[in-house]
């Protein structure tokens, strides 16, 4: 390879370096929020502390990297800082999970942690490199563009190749690496790619001097070869993954429970426990009445859909309790995430043939349908701690009340520190826009709030004749009728209309939570 050194325009080797470059910030802004999230999650609040500090990391580079080139414009600084960078992304699969548990170590899912802690870790790991490598645009245009008069060429062509290359990082890493590799391995194979760019730049400069910088591609070898290790080992691991929306666990309780967990395990998404037993502080449990709220008493047919069905808990149980009231019910599931909709059958009971899942959005799936069904269940709320605002919006209870029989009706479970929470009431006057019939279960020690709605006047007696009975389905009953709750006009106003135009549900889960923290209360 030519030296750069001999060049008064920029060498095409060049333009391939700053191509290589942008996309490695792009790649290290992608991985950092996959490497985030089985400790703080993937909420927009974390989004905004990656986004963020990738660019503040990319303008304070950019600065000290044009002051830098000014005073000392030499190509070996150029390349000794991408190599450098190279080395430090490295070292985030050996050290990140260490630093991201030690900030985490216990601190519950609160955005207090989420902002602060995932902040710091973020900063601590992904900052620098993207830092060092922020310094070679200017580092590039200064030691290139020695003739003013093609300076604007010049730069622009730099510019263009290395968005180009960040383009090129952004979809790389997001359809191809990350699902095929991981995060660990796409961040090493980004180490590999930078530390090469380094080396052939310092064997161009001085041949003699620099041969030994290719020996640092040992150290993003060596992390390739030692294969892949636990995200985040928890007791009784049964299964882990990272997939197209999230990282995924499959544990074993000490209870002999069987938890599906999301990102940093702020929820449990599907549980399994011994003997599928209905347990009243499971809001889980409460979903086997809806066939007998759904005010179709034919048993010849009845046809259910589970919309966030993860593992498949709620369509295994009330398969498992209903069927024999409801010979003719029939259930689906829809579950946005491929790799978890297969979980159901390995770990959670779930009959595929009797119960199949398809993989589509929700509210997508919804909307295409051309069925309808007696009841509907929105369990996609506790994702984390923060609920997909496109399924908790007049629209989309409206999209779905299309879809409902005439006395059909539609279920959700919200997370809520009390009856006066903004976030509750705001969902409760929500519902109401579309169904003005509804009930609210408060599930016994727990923080969760199951919400039963209908465009018709609820059965509920259909609620206290199954409560005579011995059946476990009737203990649940039973516990219903003893925890049912219905806000009242006074507090309904303080709750808003969440649209598609503004559901601030973020906003109003935040309040809730730093509103209990400020009174000193673990939520």
């Amino acid at each position: 390879m030519e030296d750069p050194r001999k060049s008064m325009k920029p060498h095409p080797w060049l333009y391939a370096f700053v191509f290589v470059t942008g996309a490695a910030v792009m790649t290290l802004e992608m991985a950092a929020s996959r490497f985030a999230a089985p400790f703080f999650g993937t909420s927009q609040i974390v989004w905004a502390n990656i986004i963020g500090l990738i660019m503040i990391a990319l303008s304070l580079g950019y600065w000290l990297g044009g002051r830098l080139a000014d005073r000392y414009p030499r190509w070996h600084l150029l390349f000794a800082a991408v190599g450098m960078a190279g080395l430090l992304a490295c070292a985030i699969p050996w050290t990140g999970p260490w630093v991201f548990h030690q900030l985490q170590a216990g601190i519950t899912g609160t955005p207090i942690h989420i902002i602060v802690f995932s902040f710091f870790g973020i900063l601590i790991m992904f900052a620098p490199p993207v830092f060092l490598l922020a310094t070679v645009s200017p580092f590039v245009l200064r030691l290139s563009g020695r003739d003013v008069s093609d300076l604007g060429k010049v730069a622009g062509a730099l510019y263009a190749w290395s968005t180009v290359g960040s383009i090129a990082g952004t979809f790389v890493t997001a359809f191809v690496l990350i699902p095929r590799l991981g995060t660990h391995m796409t961040i090493v194979l980004t180490s590999g790619a930078l530390i090469v760019s380094a080396a052939m730049g310092l064997t161009a400069v001085s041949p003699r001097r620099w041969w030994w910088s290719w020996l640092l591609l040992l150290v993003p070898l060596v992390t390739a070869l030692g294969g892949p290790r636990a995200v985040k080992p928890v007791q009784g691991l049964l299964f882990e993954t990272e997939t197209e929306y999230q990282y995924v666990q499959v544990a074993a309780l000490p209870d002999g429970s069987t938890a599906l967990i999301y990102n940093e395990g702020g929820g449990v998404q599907s549980l399994r426990r011994p003997g599928d037993a209905l347990v009243p502080r499971d809001y889980y449990s409460y979903m086997t009445l809806l066939p007998y709220l759904s005010g179709n008493p034919s048993s010849d047919r009845m046809e259910g859909v589970v919309i966030g069905a993860a593992g498949g808990t709620i369509l295994h149980l009330i398969d498992h309790y209903d069927q024999g009231s409801f010979p003719g019910l029939r259930l689906e599931g829809v579950e946005i995430d491929p790799v978890v909709a297969k979980l159901g059958p390995r770990y959670f009971g779930l009959n595929p043939a009797r119960t199949p899942i398809r993989v589509a959005d929700g509210r997508a799936f919804v909307t295409a349908s051309q069925h309808t069904w007696d009841f509907a269940v929105v369990d996609a709320y506790s994702q984390q701690i923060y609920i997909p605002f496109h399924l908790a919006t007049k629209e989309f209870f409206s999209t779905l009340a299309d879809h409902l029989t005439t006395r059909g009706v539609m279920a959700f479970n919200v997370n809520a520190v009390s009856p006066d929470s903004p976030l509750l009431l705001s969902l409760l006057k929500t519902v109401q826009e579309v169904f003005p019939h509804f009930v609210v279960i408060r599930v016994p020690d727990s923080y969760n709030y199951l919400v039963i709605a209908g465009r018709s006047p609820l059965p509920t007696e259909a609620l206290r004749a199954l409560g005579m009975g011995r059946s476990p389905v009737s203990s649940i009953a039973r516990e219903a009728l003893a925890h049912l709750w219905r806000p009242t006009p006074e507090q309904l106003k303080r709750g808003m209309v969440l649209t598609d135009d503004r559901a601030p549900v973020e906003y109003l889960t935040d309040s809730m939570i730093w509103d209990v923290a400020g009174r000193g209360i673990s939520p």
